[in-house]
């Protein structure tokens, strides 16, 4: 492996060597208006299977987290512990570790568990978001297994005054409110962005682990929430970029008991966080470059008074990003760069342990279009941890351009998972950490295609795109029972995920109602194939816990005169809640149906639109985890403001 890292260092000079002799393009690679901070890497990505989220949508989700978009309009798999709870993505039949979440090219997950609280991130902090299912490693390093989640801001320069305002209140006490003041010039882009929002969520739910089953309220489950994002963008000259954000937030969650325990639980949980993100870019004809550097500090207080127990947790992370791009002639292009991270945390339950950790990866990615139909991607990532390598994460991705309308592609991909601190170091009650464990490695494909047209006609156009895909994970590591009270994890199992998504949209225009069709299925087959020490063979073949086989969305969109409805159904399988899969014991299918409905007014520089939100029409039955139920039908309505003042031309 030696040897193979060598090989890499050999070949990013070689190539920069290449590069720097390369002809010149004029003004080819000149900052565009419109800024969006992000790694280079992205581009390399060609034709993987993504789930775009539209304005439109963002819009209608603006009120609440990023979890309640993805679970209402059917973007991957949410595993969620009810309104407020913890919620994670889990992406083709893999765990929530194994998802990285990039923001603005940072990746935001927890050294300490290896995932992101979704529920904790506004969707209002957003501008743009997209889910790229499948593994890429080799462009988003560590836990890009299943898939990755892009959150990411942008800008443009030139755009004078903005003010906006969204107010936003609805059933068990749900109150939302954001304010927002940008000021955009020729060189200096500033904005900041406030929230606040708190919900009691009393709602009323059937109790069935009582016979007979009874009504009762939930209860301690509410929570506060508040935080600011602050922008500044920095035009130094033609070629140069200068960038600086700063996210800090407060949440207070009441973490209520499972409805299987009839005591009210009094414990809380506390996270404060702080994310600041420095970058410059530069470019120059057929070269740029760009360097990130980022500093996160999380802090977790959990209490709970009945056991007298007080558990604060902090972790640091430390993240920088450089990376050199060059454009060739013939559409040939080339990243290289390097990333080191700097981590540690502090948990009470590590004992006298403060692990760190060094991280330091060598990435490199080409492209190029041999022909005019053809456009071929490769990448890989080396990663030095503590002086110890990590497995060596290459990836190729081939796409043919059959017809304007039709295109396929290929690719392939090895992907690696590092182990969390909690499970190297923890010493809690019930919990014994292993330092002794392996790294994760995945070894995976997907194969798949995508048409859209407009059939001739500009007032109607359709498109579906689809993938098959299979994935082995080696190593995966789960928490295992060591004695009747102790848990501790092991590397003892090889998992394989393997099945089909399929997403297609229709847009027709019918008089002056437009139309818009969409529908998102997944079928997805994620089983343990191997059980390393014979821990429990019941388990071969068997399906993961809490992973659906099925899985799906349809939506209709109806705009029309400022009117805009939107009804989606979402719809989630059958789910095991043990690895033997018993069928007595499974969560059974549900839909839940939502609907929205806005009016947009318009004077002078003044927007308004006035919003109304249904949720779970059909007052629905169903959890998300057995014992944390999911609210019946309920409401919000809200009021955008926005007013924007141009700049003088």
């Amino acid at each position: 492996m030696l040897t193979n890292l060598k090989i890499i260092v050999f070949g990013l000079c070689v190539f920069a060597s290449i590069s720097s002799r390369a002809q010149q393009k004029d003004s080819a690679r000149l900052l565009k208006e419109v800024i969006i901070e992000q790694s280079r890497l992205s581009s390399y990505a060609i034709s993987q299977y993504v789930l775009p989220v539209d304005s439109m949508t963002r819009a209608l989700a603006s009120g609440g987290s990023l979890a309640d978009m993805l679970r209402k309009f059917g973007y991957g798999h949410i595993r969620s512990y009810g309104p407020g709870g913890l919620a994670t993505a889990s992406l083709r039949g893999t765990g929530s570790s194994h998802t990285a979440v990039l923001w603005n090219g940072i990746n935001l997950v927890s050294p300490l568990n290896g995932s992101l609280d979704l529920s904790l991130v506004p969707v209002s902090f957003i501008d743009d978001v997209s889910i790229q299912s499948g593994g890429a490693a080799s462009l988003y390093g560590n836990g890009s297994i299943g898939g990755t989640i892009q959150l990411n801001n942008k800008a443009s320069f030139n755009e004078g005054l903005k003010l906006k305002t969204f107010t936003n209140a609805g059933s068990f006490g749900g109150f939302f409110q954001d304010a927002g003041a940008s000021w955009s010039g020729k060189k200096f882009i500033t904005s900041t962005n406030v929230f606040y929002t708190a919900a009691k969520n009393d709602f009323e739910f059937i109790n069935r682990n009582y016979y007979p089953a009874r009504e009762e309220s939930r209860q301690h489950t509410g929570y506060e929430q508040k935080g600011i994002l602050q922008q500044n963008y920095w035009q130094l000259t033609a070629r140069n970029l200068i960038h600086l954000k700063f996210w800090y937030q407060d949440n207070l969650y009441e973490a209520p008991n499972s409805s299987f325990v009839p005591r009210t639980s009094e414990a809380t949980e506390q996270n404060k966080y702080f994310r600041t993100l420095l970058g410059w870019s530069h470019s120059k004809n057929n070269f740029d470059f760009s360097y990130q550097g980022a500093f996160i500090r999380h802090n977790l207080d959990y209490r709970d008074p009945v056991l007298s127990l007080v558990s604060p947790s902090t972790f640091n992370t430390f993240i920088n990003n450089v990376e050199a791009n060059f454009s060739f002639k013939k559409d040939v292009s080339l990243t290289t760069g390097t990333n080191y991270t700097w981590e540690t945390g502090k948990v009470a339950d590590y004992g006298s342990d403060i692990p760190v950790r060094n991280r330091i990866a060598l990435v490199s990615a080409f492209k190029l279009k041999p022909g005019t139909r053809w456009e071929v991607s490769t990448s890989f990532r080396e990663e030095l941890i503590n002086g110890s390598l990590t497995p060596f994460a290459p990836a190729i991705t081939a796409k043919l351009q059959v017809s304007s309308a039709f295109q396929t592609y290929v690719n392939a991909s090895r992907n690696y998972r590092i182990p969390t601190f909690n499970d190297l170091y923890w010493k809690g009650a019930g919990g014994l950490g292993n330092p002794d464990l392996k790294t994760e490695v995945s070894v995976g494909g997907e194969t798949g295609f995508t048409f859209n047209t407009t059939a001739g006609n500009k007032h109607s156009a359709f498109s579906f795109k689809g993938a098959v895909f299979s994935n082995h994970v080696d190593n995966w590591i789960q928490w295992i029972p060591m004695t009747s009270s102790v848990w501790s994890p092991e590397n003892i199992k090889n998992v394989w995920s393997r099945g089909l998504e399929t997403q297609a949209a229709i847009n027709k225009q019918v008089n002056k109602i437009n139309f818009e069709l969409s529908a998102h299925y997944s079928f997805t087959q994620s089983t343990n194939e191997s059980i390393y020490e014979n821990i429990n063979n019941n388990e071969l073949g068997k399906q993961l816990m809490f992973t659906p086989t099925h899985q799906g969305s349809a939506s209709v969109r109806a705009t029309w005169k400022g009117f805009n409805l939107n009804i989606i159904n979402n719809y989630i399988g059958k789910q095991y809640t043990d690895s033997d899969n018993t069928e007595i014991n499974a969560m059974k299918a549900y839909d839940i149906v939502s609907m929205w409905l806005s009016k947009a007014f318009s004077i002078n520089h003044l927007k308004a639109v006035l919003s109304g939100e249904l949720n779970n029409v059909l007052d629905t039955e169903y959890q998300s985890r057995p014992g944390y139920p999911m609210p019946g039908r309920n409401f919000k309505i809200g009021l955008t403001l926005n007013f924007n003042k141009p700049n003088s031309l």
